[in-house]
């Protein structure tokens, strides 16, 4: 027998107390550990004092989230940091998207969001047996390096207002900041607008310099991103018209109009919630295709 346990400290407050008991199969649908299956998990939740944040008399409480499990023999180390970092994260969203569908309350004592991976890294109390197993502070950038000149100018004319700010990157940073936050239809739908905008722009730019009017070309700024992917090449409206000899741009148009559309879609049409691995994948086919059509 070997008992598991993942304490988290939330930065705002639940008005849950008491425990609740989940089946692993239930709750934990990526990264599944064959151990696990069939297996209870046993969610608890406790106030905490957060100290005198502010100068008000309001009671100054935050919740803390503890997942248990039991599992049936000793857990190989691979095994203890997938729950704890993967399933863990995937039952605590699913626990703060519950609550949000029951109460519809976005903030409590504290912003009311999804987590990431960074904070179950970062925040996240792993025990196994009673014994303190984290061993590492582990974080995704600390570069103190300046900005090298180039990048520094490129800065400077965003800031003043000499280049206009390229939208569709930020969107696709949008994603990833989604992506990291545990929001992930939010980034299915940023890696798509990325996309999305980044087409309509260069291809907008093409129809102009052959002598469209802005009246022409408002019927194609009005498709879907699907409806623009599925133009057929040598159309002046197709992106593979211009893009066709460029390395890499087939692999990457094909994941945008198979891959990516399908997401966008599935999510916004068929109230998809979309997963971990969903997000990553759209933020890489976004990631990939700007970077190649530019």
């Amino acid at each position: 027998m070997s008992t598991v346990k993942v304490t988290i400290d939330l930065p705002f407050f639940l008005r849950l107390e008491d425990s609740v008991s989940v089946p692993y199969d239930e709750v934990c649908k990526e990264s599944q550990i064959p151990e696990l299956k069939k297996q209870d998990i046993q969610i608890t939740f406790s106030h905490i004092h957060a100290g005198s944040i502010d100068k008000s008399n309001w009671p100054h409480e935050r919740t803390t989230v503890a997942i248990t499990l039991e599992a049936p023999k000793q857990l190989p180390n691979d095994s203890v940091n997938t729950f704890a970092i993967q399933n863990c994260l995937e039952i605590l969203n699913r626990v703060i998207t519950s609550y949000q569908a029951t109460t519809g309350e976005v903030s409590n004592a504290g912003f009311i969001f999804s987590l990431g991976t960074s904070d179950m890294q970062l925040f996240a109390d792993i025990r196994v047996n009673g014994q303190n197993i984290r061993d590492r502070w582990p974080l995704h950038n600390s570069n103190s390096f300046p900005l090298p000149n180039s990048k520094m100018d490129e800065f400077r004319h965003y800031l003043t207002g000499q280049d206009d700010l390229p939208l569709s990157s930020l969107f696709l940073t949008n994603a990833v900041l989604s992506l990291e936050r545990g929001q992930y239809p939010l980034a299915v739908f940023q890696a798509a607008a990325a996309v999305e905008l980044r087409i309509t722009q260069v291809i907008r730019g093409k129809l102009k310099a052959a002598g469209w009017s802005d009246q022409a070309i408002e019927p194609y700024e009005k498709m879907t991103l699907g409806g623009k992917l599925q133009i057929s090449q040598t159309d002046p409206r197709s992106l593979e018209t211009y893009f066709d000899g460029v390395s890499g741009f087939a692999d990457v148009y094909k994941k945008a109009k198979d891959n990516l559309t399908w997401l966008r879609n599935h999510v916004a049409h068929r109230g998809y919630l979309a997963s971990h691995k969903d997000a990553k994948l759209a933020v890489q086919i976004a990631r990939d295709f700007l970077a190649i059509v530019n």
